[in-house]
């Protein structure tokens, strides 16, 4: 009775050792004639963000290579979602960065969409559409417009965030016949897709007299657009909006202070009528609301602007010296939570 007992556990151990290692072996999951692997390499070549600085000593945006792609195949017929993939295996070659995985779909005529996946700043919206896909951001809280002295009166305005740069790729006819083997996808020109950004990044610097009197600048650019559909990277010209973005101080020990920034955006309205207005909204180190607006259209057709996606503005701004509280002495009183907002224009 014990042989048996001995020879029956040993069988039971022996067929769980079997079944472990057959959950070790690699098997293919689906059937490999309607699987199809899938490469993107990524175009990171981005102007004022990874190259093309107009000055590299100044602090520069920060940037991340996407950590998850979003492929997508639409249905001809209905432009709906037919199948799609996450793709999370980042990989480099001389080429590159890349991302690659497995996609599955059966024969038929479709879409090809890729665009990456997690932003913080930019929001996709209607994907499981081809034509509808749109890229765009959110509008500032309350609170922080409320605390713009030059947005103060309420007027009916769009004021957003610029966008996180955002990697598409697309193509419009990709038609999959049935196969007994794993296929390759690939583009029209027969070469592994290639994604890049649809936003651009402007560099603005502005000369300021007394730069060392601002404890914050923003800036309030009118005139651009507010969203993009991905299926062709066009802007969308119904959606005016009004782009914010904070700025610093630099050159402060070279004799000619400024302020400046890299904004993003998903470009300007392109009606030839569309004035660009730019507001620097400042808080000096004593609590004064100092506001300026310029009028920049002309600007966006210069050849640095057109080259090089850099705004240099001719105007110099002034800041005035802080006031002497009265009975203060030799200076400030240590207690800021006295002083007062006086909201005055920057002189130009």
């Amino acid at each position: 009775m014990k042989r048996v007992l001995k020879r029956t556990g040993a069988a039971v151990i022996l067929i769980s050792v079997m079944v472990l290692s057959g959950r070790c072996t690699r098997r293919p999951l689906v059937d490999a004639g309607n699987t199809h692997y899938v490469r993107v390499y990524l175009d990171e070549e981005i102007k004022n963000v990874t190259t093309g600085f107009y000055n590299q000593a100044l602090t520069k945006p920060d940037f991340q290579t996407p950590e998850i792609l979003h492929v997508i195949l639409y249905d001809q017929t209905n432009n709906r979602i037919a199948a799609e993939r996450y793709l999370r295996d980042r990989k480099s070659d001389a080429r590159g960065v890349y991302f690659d995985g497995y996609l599955v779909a059966e024969p038929g005529d479709y879409r090809l969409l890729t665009y990456n996946f997690g932003t913080e700043s930019t929001i996709i919206d209607q994907h499981h559409l081809y034509h509808g896909a749109v890229a765009s951001t959110n509008e500032i809280p309350t609170t922080l417009r409320s605390s713009l002295s030059s947005r103060a009166d309420g007027e009916q305005e769009r004021i957003v965030y610029g966008p996180d740069h955002l990697f598409v790729d697309r193509n419009e006819m990709f038609t999959l016949d049935y196969g007994t083997e794993i296929d390759t996808l690939r583009n029209a020109a027969g070469d592994h897709f290639t994604a890049g950004s649809i936003v651009l990044s402007y560099y603005l610097q502005i000369r300021v007299n007394g730069a060392q009197w601002i404890s914050s600048a923003v800036g309030l650019l009118t005139g651009m657009s507010g969203s993009a559909t991905l299926h062709d990277g066009n802007l969308r010209t119904e959606d005016p909006v009004t782009l914010y973005f904070e700025m610093e101080r630099g050159g402060l020990d070279s004799g000619e202070p400024f302020i400046y920034t890299t904004f993003h955006t998903f470009g300007k309205l392109p009606d030839q009528d569309n004035q660009l207005s730019i507001t620097f909204d400042v808080r000096t180190t004593d609590g004064r609301a100092l506001t300026t607006t310029l009028d920049i259209t002309d600007k966006f057709s210069e050849p640095e602007a057109v080259e090089h996606q850099w705004l240099l503005l001719d105007q110099v701004l002034t800041i005035p010296e802080p006031e002497e509280p009265e009975g203060s002495g030799e200076g400030f009183g240590p207690n800021v939570d006295d002083w007062e907002d006086i909201e005055t224009d920057i002189i130009i």
